[in-house]
This record gives structure tokens, C-alpha cells and sequence, in this order.
């Protein structure tokens, strides 16, 4: 069975990014010395993540942990539980995370290997550029420009969330009025890129089964890659798959499912071709892979959803490196210029591509000194 874990020390970090945004992260240590940080941004629901994940420490301090599925096992969560409950399903997927992690260090392999996937120098990236324009302005112009800005850095797909104007529920008479500028940010961004580059486009589940169909015609008249999450995955199911069934382009989601069974279901219904699981929310690397394999024998697609920091990204990186066949991976471009600066090794993105470390484990930790200079760090 080989030599498990056993956390013996934990510490948070925290820093500042926007005003919209503020990465949290978490240092877990084991006996034998061996650290591991995941990133446990969760929005409205760190805090409640940060007050959890010490008392799961605790509840599992007295026998080690073999592999990290054993965490929610020894528990006692369901999926169902975690599907219900974001910042326990957070708290836990760090926990998760940390545990491969460190298995993956005691063997003296990458988690890319320890998923057993093959040694990547590099995975390639989709640019999300709707970080970068919480906090600026959102006309069809300035969408136009930041998606230019990231084909020059060699990105080649391009995803943006447009639709800022729209609020459920709508009627089939107004969705259009109220979807138009949204539509036009889109068109402005093909118009700025030209035909060859991948527009994936974001609904944030703004829509409703009689709303979606209409507004994906508009959207089809600017080519776009797919049509990610109009309703909820995971809240309105049956919505989604007869949305799946009307509509021209591919439909992607599943960035809040909690487990592989979320995501086969999403795939063997119809309800979406690509999934996405979000290593912060999903279960952790591992069930992130084993959700991503699944998906492909089952014929769907995959890929991470990861528009947060660099550790989130890098873990994410190891996942997709570790599943031969998965689409680019998300990446949120230009939200801080300092960005790459907070991994040691720093973060390297080139040409649309994230270097990934072949070093044991992550590959990669928290710079302690722009922590302290940009954020905080504590104790539980």
C-alpha cells in the first residue's frame, strides 16, 4: 500500500488581485516534512472553506491517508452532500488535492505521472478575457481589443462572458433586446480576430430553456467554438439537455459538478459535449482526471474550467497534461500583471501554452516574499 499521509501543519495565504478578486490558498505539511499548496478561491465561500478544511485536518489526524478518495470516504460525504454545499466541497477538493500531492512527492513523480499521464513540457491554453474586464469597461469595443491583445500572445481560442445585461427570467419577446449588446461584443471580437481563431462564448446561466435557442442563432452568425452553460448544469438538467438538442454549437459546462458521476451523467445524457471540472470544487486533481478519462471513453470532451490563480492553473495544467486527447485549458489573461510572480518557479505562459514543472508533485510553490509584500498569511 506504501506509506500514506498524515497532515501535521496548515497555514492559509491570501492575496489581493482586484477589487473583484482575491486568491486563497492553503499549505498543507506532512510528517515527513513534504508540503503541498492548493488554491481554495471559492468567491463568497472561502471563508467558510478556511473554517472547514482544519477541522477535516482534524477529524483525519489519527490514521494517515492512502490515496484521496479516502478523504471523503473517512468523512462520510457524499457527492451529494458536496454538490449542495460549495465551500465544504471546496475545503475537501483542497484536502484531496494536497493528499495526491504529497503521494505523488513520496514517489518522486510529477502529478502529471502519478495521474499517469506522460511528462509534458507544455499544455496548451485558451484565453479567458473576462477577468481582465470586470474592472474595465465592456463595450463591444473593449471585448474587441482584449481578445486582440491575446491572439497577438499567440492564443489561437479566445472565450468571453458577454452577457452582462441579462437576468432570468426573460420571455422570448424581450431576450433579444436584452441579449443584443452581449451579441454585439461577440460580433466586435470576430470582426477584431478575423475567422481562423475560436470564440468560446459564456452565458454564466443566464438563460432559460425558451431563451437560450433564440439567442445561440444570433450567436452562430459569428462562428463561435461553443455555448457554455446557458442554464445551470447541475440545477436545471433537462433544461439543458433539450437546449443541447436545438442548438448548432457545441455545449460545454459543469464548472460547479462535485464528482465523476456529475460529470457521466452530463455527458451520457446529452446535457453537454465538453465538461468541465474545476479541480477548486470537483473533488481535487485526481477526480478531475478520472472525470476527464471517463469523458472521453464515454465520447464527450474535457476541459478544466481554471479562471483563477497560478496554482489552481498549474494543477489544472498536470490534469489536462494527464488526459492524452483533452481541449485547451482555461486561462484568465491580463487580470494582474504581477501574476506570474506569485509561483516560485514563476509561471511561464507562452505562446498560448503553460510550461508545466517535471519536478516532484506540483513542481512548483507560493513566493513567500510577494506573498508577504502583496498579501497576508496566517494560521488557523
Amino acid at each position: 500500500m506504501g506509506k500514506g499521509v498524515r497532515f501535521q501543519g496548515l497555514e492559509f495565504a491570501s492575496v489581493e488581485v482586484t477589487e473583484q478578486t482575491t486568491w486563497a490558498f492553503a499549505e498543507l505539511t506532512d510528517g515527513d516534512g513534504l508540503r503541498a499548496t492548493v488554491e481554495i478561491t471559492s468567491g463568497a465561500q472561502t471563508a467558510m472553506a478556511v473554517k472547514l478544511l482544519p477541522e477535516m485536518l482534524h477529524a483525519l489526524a489519527d490514521e494517515p491517508v492512502f490515496n484521496d478518495e479516502d478523504v471523503q470516504s473517512r468523512l462520510g460525504l457524499s457527492d451529494g452532500d458536496l454538490q449542495q454545499d460549495k465551500a465544504r466541497a471546496t475545503a475537501i477538493s483542497g484536502l484531496r488535492s494536497a493528499v495526491t500531492d504529497v503521494l505523488a512527492q513520496k514517489q518522486g513523480k510529477s502529478i502529471t505521472e502519478f495521474l499517469g499521464g506522460n511528462v509534458q513540457d507544455r499544455v496548451p491554453l485558451y484565453g479567458n478575457i473576462n477577468r481582465h474586464l470586470l474592472t474595465r469597461e465592456r463595450t463591444p469595443y473593449a471585448f474587441a481589443n482584449a481578445a486582440l491583445m491575446a491572439v497577438e500572445k499567440g492564443f489561437t481560442t479566445i472565450k468571453c462572458a458577454p452577457f452582462d445585461e441579462v437576468r432570468p427570467p426573460s420571455t422570448t419577446d424581450a431576450i433579444l433586446g436584452l441579449a443584443d449588446m452581449g451579441i454585439r461584443r461577440v460580433a466586435a471580437i470576430r470582426s477584431a480576430i478575423g475567422p481562423d481563431i475560436t470564440i468560446l462564448v459564456d452565458c454564466h446561466s443566464r438563460f432559460e430553456l425558451h431563451t437560450a435557442p433564440l439567442v445561440a442563432e444570433e450567436l452562430a452568425r459569428s462562428g463561435i467554438g461553443w455555448f457554455e452553460e446557458p442554464v445551470e448544469p447541475t440545477g436545471d438538467m433537462d433544461a439543458l439537455i433539450q437546449i443541447a438538442g436545438m442548438v448548432s454549437m457545441t455545449v460545454a459546462g459543469g464548472e460547479g459538478g462535485y464528482g465523476q458521476q456529475c460529470f457521466d451523467e452530463l455527458i451520457k445524457t446529452g446535457a453537454v459535449k465538453v465538461i468541465m471540472p474545476d479541480i477548486k470544487y470537483c473533488g481535487g486533481v485526481a477526480e478531475a482526471q478520472r472525470a476527464g478519462k471517463s469523458a472521453l471513453a464515454l465520447g464527450g470532451q474535457v476541459s478544466p474550467h481554471s479562471p483563477s490563480g497560478p496554482i489552481s492553473l498549474l494543477q489544472s495544467g498536470h490534469v489536462s497534461a494527464a488526459l492524452p486527447g483533452s481541449m485547451p485549458l482555461e486561462h484568465a489573461v491580463y487580470e494582474a500583471t504581477w501574476r506570474a510572480e506569485v509561483l516560485y518557479p514563476a509561471e511561464v505562459v507562452n505562446e498560448g501554452r503553460l510550461t508545466v514543472p517535471s519536478g516532484p508533485g506540483l513542481g512548483a510553490t507560493l513566493n513567500q516574499s510577494v506573498i508577504n509584500q502583496r498579501g497576508k498569511r496566517w494560521k488557523p
